[in-house]
């Protein structure tokens, strides 16, 4: 029996190639973009390409998962854009979080352009992390900074290490025996549902 996966912002299917090609069945290619559905759906006729704003979407609806993938847009970090980071509304970061929070999988990969680990984001890309390392945790109806206040003092408590829990490896932190994994070995390394 393959894994299966959900991909979030599907763009053109490189992503998705190469999930395909690790062995994995994915239940949705979720993609806004008229364009980049017809190319989908014109390539791989037999993926189911859900087109529309993935912000509507009920991630539950394609679960269980193993594996939740994509490439939220780039352009609120990118060095060419305007960097506004969390305050453009093309951020997709707290759908990518949603995703993971609702669908609990084994593993998630999300890539971005290098632009998102300049300075300037710091505190931002520490309030994802923390997000998806703790998705249990509740967020609370504030600003993104006081929900970052609450997570740092979440992941130094006795608390943290209750309930689900990711650890996230970011390539540039990765030891170098992972640095050139194939989606398909580290698939292997998942292990079974966690609870």
């Amino acid at each position: 029996m393959n894994m299966k996966a959900i991909e979030l912002f599907s763009g053109a299917g490189g992503l998705a190639l190469g999930i395909e090609n690790a062995g994995f069945d994915t239940v949705a290619h979720f993609e806004w973009n008229a364009d980049a559905c017809t190319t989908l759906k014109r390539n791989r006729p037999t993926w189911n390409v859900v087109q529309g704003d993935v912000r509507a979407a009920q991630f539950s609806d394609y679960g269980p998962v193993d594996l939740v993938a994509g490439g939220p847009p780039c352009q609120p970090f990118s060095m060419g854009g305007k960097a506004q980071g969390y305050d453009d509304n093309r951020d997709m970061f707290p759908q990518a979080v949603r995703a993971v929070r609702e669908l609990r999988p084994k593993a998630f990969i999300f890539e971005n352009v290098r632009g998102l680990l300049r300075p300037m984001f710091r505190n931002y890309v520490e309030y994802i992390r923390l997000q998806l390392s703790y998705p249990d945790f509740p967020i609370a109806d504030l600003p993104w900074e006081m929900n970052l206040a609450r997570l740092q003092n979440h992941s130094n408590s006795n608390q943290a290490s209750k309930g689900l829990r990711y650890t996230l490896v970011p390539k540039s932190a990765a030891p170098p025996c992972l640095s050139r994994v194939s989606i398909s070995r580290a698939a292997g390394c998942l292990g079974p549902r966690g609870p």
